[in-house]
């Protein structure tokens, strides 16, 4: 593509003399280490590096610069006001605008994000690609991802292999974050679902009000063809997306007045049951495999978006029941052991109420919860966490969770402020030594749920990267401990 075709709607203020419109560009980049022939850099100006000041250490050299301020360079550039508000539009010019081509699905909230969009994914099977938190899946591929809302060249290049491949939808999950830093921008929405708001992001966002507008965003990009499906239960924020979208507004929740109002939860390990209430019909006893009342929100909304899409309800319900687990999300962990273990993601006050209230109502044995705060994060919701924990938990082991360049007794500590009984908690630091201790200490039918990590694969400590998997370091334990007894079951049966 030539420059004047990816620089279209960008305002220049500058033009290095040697720069013309008809330079050839195959690539595009904002990393000065990833360089390929014909490649056009977009300097950047991150929280940790400004590209503009490495541009000394180009090992390879780009066609074409773009840039935000002056730079001193034989390479032909260009300078713009905010090259990270303009790099979506240019991403969007490279790829020939791919959003418009598909039916993009944008969910957000605090929590729910990663289980809706993956129950959309599956009930559409291959009709629909995912990009999240749990990465990039188009058809059977499934490409590892390390933020919930990709930049915008890496996400604008996967909506571009989505139409390449004749994907229909893409359903992606939208964090505040990437709203404030532009990825979305210039991107067609033809749907956004709202799960919620609660404490989460503070750190960045100072006050939840700004967090919650940060969200809202996403809301008023939409256009008056496309849908709000809005959880009507989460008050007053619900109301102020409902005011602000221009889109045809769907609700949800237990509200009587919701469009899909939901109805008679009934909770087990293996399934919940529920009823859905419409304008045109009552569906009872609809069977979701996955457990917690939480779980029926984020199926609810996937069906609301659905039906607004044109899909039936009779056709789409039933596949509820089949449901692949969510990775990382309440995953049990069986070797054998007389007692259950769950793996959840859970890393938020309101993430962790809903696990531990809805476990406890179907666990009356002791509860014993690991857990801790990510570094560099908000500070202020780890008091909440702890009183959550105090809340239904019989016994909590405090840990290290990516404490990043804090000292991990320093957010343990601050996470212990919220617990009243002292007298439960135990403090391990080493995250795979407090979840063995976990195990040693449950007896039977008790649970020990492990939160705040799910399927990732390593903690951070001062920038350096430490292999680490909740989900393995339990099955390696349990199976050097109770593999034989599953073994003993299995030949009995």
């Amino acid at each position: 593509m030539l420059s004047k075709d990816i620089l279209k709607g960008v305002e220049i203020i500058f033009k290095s003399s040697n720069y013309h419109d008809d330079i050839e560009i195959d690539y595009l980049s904002e990393n000065t280490n990833d360089i390929k022939p014909n490649t056009c850099l977009i300097c950047i100006k991150g929280t940790k590096h400004d590209a503009h000041e490495l541009l000394s250490t180009l090992k390879t050299n780009p066609v074409l610069i773009i840039a935000s301020k002056q730079i001193i360079t034989d390479i032909p550039y260009i300078i713009v006001a905010d090259t990270l508000q303009y790099l979506p539009l240019i991403c969007r010019n490279f790829f020939s605008d791919p959003s418009k081509k598909l039916s993009l699905i944008g969910v957000t909230g605090t929590d729910g994000k990663t289980t809706t969009a993956l129950i959309i994914k599956q009930l559409l099977d291959e009709k629909c690609a995912y990009i999240g938190t749990n990465g990039y899946m188009i058809h059977k591929q499934h490409h590892k991802t390390s933020l919930t809302t990709p930049k915008p060249i890496m996400l604008n290049s996967y909506l571009d292999e989505a139409v390449k491949n004749n994907i229909d939808y893409v359903s992606l999950e939208v964090s505040s974050q990437g709203i404030e830093y532009h990825r979305l921008d210039y991107l067609q929405f033809k749907a956004a679902i709202f799960t919620n708001i609660s404490h989460e992001h503070l750190d960045y966002h100072k006050t939840i009000e700004n967090y919650f507008y940060a969200k809202l965003k996403l809301f008023k990009m939409l256009d008056k063809n496309s849908l709000a499906i809005v959880n009507l239960d989460c008050k007053p924020y619900a109301e102020e997306i409902i005011k602000n979208t221009k889109a045809k507004v769907i609700t949800y929740g237990k509200d009587i007045h919701s469009d899909f109002q939901i109805t008679n939860i009934k909770l087990s390990l293996q399934h919940t049951t529920f009823d859905l209430i419409t304008s045109k019909e009552i569906y009872p006893n609809i069977s979701l495999n996955l457990f917690g009342e939480y779980n029926v929100y984020n199926a609810t909304a996937a069906l609301a978006v659905l039906n607004a899409l044109g899909y039936n309800l009779q056709e789409i319900i039933p596949k509820l029941q089949y449901l692949n687990e969510i990775e990382g999300r309440m995953h049990f962990v069986n070797c054998g052991q007389p007692f259950d273990v769950i793996v959840d993601f859970a890393h938020t006050p309101n993430a962790l109420e809903n696990l531990l209230s809805n476990i406890r109502k179907v666990f009356t044995n002791n509860i014993i919860i690991v857990f801790g705060a990510a570094g560099e994060r908000d500070k202020t919701k780890r008091p909440l966490m702890g009183e959550v924990a105090d809340k239904y938990a019989n016994t909590i082991i405090l840990t290290s969770e990516d404490p990043k360049s804090e000292a991990t007794l320093d957010i343990i500590n601050d996470i212990a402020k919220g617990i009243n009984n002292i007298f439960k908690v135990i403090i391990i630091p080493n995250r795979k030594k407090a979840i063995i201790k976990a195990i040693d200490l449950a007896q039977k039918d008790d649970v020990v749920i492990i939160t705040g990590k799910g399927n990732e694969e390593y903690e951070i400590f001062n920038g350096y990267i430490v292999q680490h998997n909740d989900i393995t370091t339990v099955e390696d334990h349990l199976q050097n401990n109770y593999s034989s007894l599953l073994l003993t079951n299995f030949s009995e049966v």
